[in-house]
């Protein structure tokens, strides 16, 4: 027994005196700059996110499924197929079918009006603070659908995550209108639902509508276009609506859009058609 101790007293001994100030500095510390030596083959993750746009015409997509690169909102309440987005092909190409039963909704403060059908996809030009969107819709005549189905009403637009910048809707009565500001499906802290739009168009079933958004922090200015055989008219054009600030103040820093989406209200149950959706930079 005093054997062991005696060798364990020298081992003891022998380890600290082979340990100098540095390494039980580098013990401690180890990612500091005397002690840490990085691998040449170290990837570091960039701090900063890469810039993407869109360019959504479906026909990589298989059919009756939902597109891979968007999200379709449901929760627990929702029946089964109460909300569909599914790609279809006619006679030019795939397009996206999409249908709302308007029974339910996210649950949100505030009483907010808020919509069943929530399809979205992101996008991030958040370096460059401005960029224009694209998207055709078109509402099918009841010919096209399953008995006894309608159509319903569509909204098409960009937002930052849940609040809009600006969109445009074409209404059951088919008016079409549009929307600045305000979240797309509940209100912010100051009960802002933003600002709405009228245009003097009427939309006709079974036609496809284009429809053209563009957004610029630097000029402060939001537009909204209908492209009718390659022709531009504009809906609106605008500052950014308060609700686009931050923490929504006068004076607050412009919250550019990175969400594409596309609602369908609650309440109210039909489908909509979806084709050609693309977000690219605005070069001006």
């Amino acid at each position: 027994m005093r054997k062991l101790l005696i060798l364990f007293l020298f081992g003891l001994i022998f380890t600290l005196a082979g340990c100098n100030g540095k390494d039980y500095y580098c013990k401690n510390k180890p990612f500091d700059e005397s002690c840490y030596l990085p691998m040449d083959d170290l990837e570091f993750e960039p701090t900063e996110k890469e810039e993407f746009t869109i360019n959504e015409n479906f026909e990589d997509e298989a059919l009756n499924q939902k597109p891979r690169n968007w999200l379709l909102y449901s929760n627990e309440e929702y029946k089964a197929n109460g909300v569909r987005a599914v790609v279809a092909e006619g006679e030019n190409g795939k397009f996206v079918k999409m249908y709302s039963d308007g029974a339910w909704a996210p649950m949100y403060p505030q009483n907010a009006p808020t919509p069943t059908f929530i399809f979205t996809t992101k996008f991030n030009l958040d370096k460059e603070r401005k960029g224009i969107a694209y998207a055709s819709v078109m509402l099918p005549a009841e010919d096209e659908l399953p008995e006894e189905d309608t159509y319903n009403s569509v909204t098409v637009g960009v937002a930052t995550g849940a609040v809009n910048t600006i969109s445009v809707t074409i209404g059951k009565d088919l008016k079409i209108f549009g929307k600045v500001g305000g979240p797309f499906f509940y209100y912010s802290g100051n009960n802002d639902g933003g600002d709405t739009f009228v245009t003097s168009h009427t939309a006709k079933l079974d036609t496809w509508y284009r429809f053209k958004f563009v957004w610029d922090a630097e000029e402060d200015l939001v537009q909204a276009f209908l492209i009718v055989d390659e022709e531009e008219e504009l809906l609106y054009s605008g500052k950014f609506h308060i609700s686009n600030r931050y923490n929504a103040e006068e004076d607050g820093e412009i919250l550019v859009p990175n969400v594409f989406k596309v609602t369908m209200p609650r309440y109210s149950k039909g489908w909509a058609f979806l084709d050609e959706v693309k977000v690219e930079r605005r070069n001006k």
